[in-house]
């Protein structure tokens, strides 16, 4: 199973399903994490870039893309759902999970639109949450209770950004805890994190459908860094 988790700025991945990647790359799935912008607006971008490089190898991550849009302006358009799309097909996604369609920040917004269409051949989207994400109505929860104190060493790697409250260990692991209450299951699960379902296709025996989409793509003209693990 391959999945890719596409997002607009470095550590909004980690925010929204960094515990869920974590878990994946333990049972084996192959992991791809494409960021749209190097988040220019919030520092560095040579320290941001260095900085979701740094939580890529530690989640386990099989390819890692930092494109190249500008941070706070990235709007629905052609060139961007086409870009979403390549990494989509060059991953090979059976899940993809991207920003939700309701969020108050307008670069999530537009990334969560163009994902949708983007993967209008994937078989399932799942959108996940933010510190800015608004009206969330969560459907599937995942156990992370396993890797919460991973998750936050993860965002903890974003030393440029730790001046954010919703970046702090206390902001991180309340949300979880949150969400673990929501589900209202066993006390021994203390951390969720929780997705809405954009799209979700399962076969006759239950399990989630697989893609099976044309790998034809055509490489985008921006210049784009890439990280691989198997080339470290």
């Amino acid at each position: 199973m391959n999945i890719l988790a596409v997002g607009a700025h470095p550590d909004d991945i980690e925010l929204g399903c960094g515990g869920t990647l974590l878990n994946a790359v333990r049972q084996g799935i192959n992991v791809f994490m494409y960021v749209v912008t190097r988040g220019s607006s919030a520092g560095s971008v040579v320290k941001r870039s260095n900085e979701i490089i740094n939580s890529a190898k530690y989640i386990g991550a099989k390819t890692l893309w930092i494109d190249d849009y500008e941070d706070s302006a990235v709007y629905l358009t052609k060139e961007l759902i086409n870009s979403i799309e390549f990494f989509i097909k060059k991953s090979n996604a059976d899940i993809i999970f991207t920003h939700p369609l309701k969020d108050n920040h307008h670069d999530h917004r537009s990334i969560a639109e163009a994902t949708v269409e983007a993967g209008r051949f994937a078989p399932n989207i799942l959108g996940y949450e933010n510190p800015t994400t608004r009206n969330f109505l969560p459907a599937i929860f995942n156990d992370i209770s396993n890797v919460i104190d991973e998750k936050v060493k993860i965002i903890e790697l974003y030393g440029s950004q730790k001046s954010k409250l919703f970046l702090s260990s206390n902001s991180v692991m309340g949300l979880a805890e949150y969400r673990a209450f929501q589900t209202r299951l066993d006390p021994k699960i203390t951390h969720m994190e929780a997705f809405e379902v954009m799209k979700m296709t399962i076969n006759h025996d239950f399990t989630l459908f697989h893609t099976r989409m044309n790998k034809d793509h055509r490489i985008p003209s921006r210049k784009i860094i890439e990280f691989n693990s198997e080339s470290q």
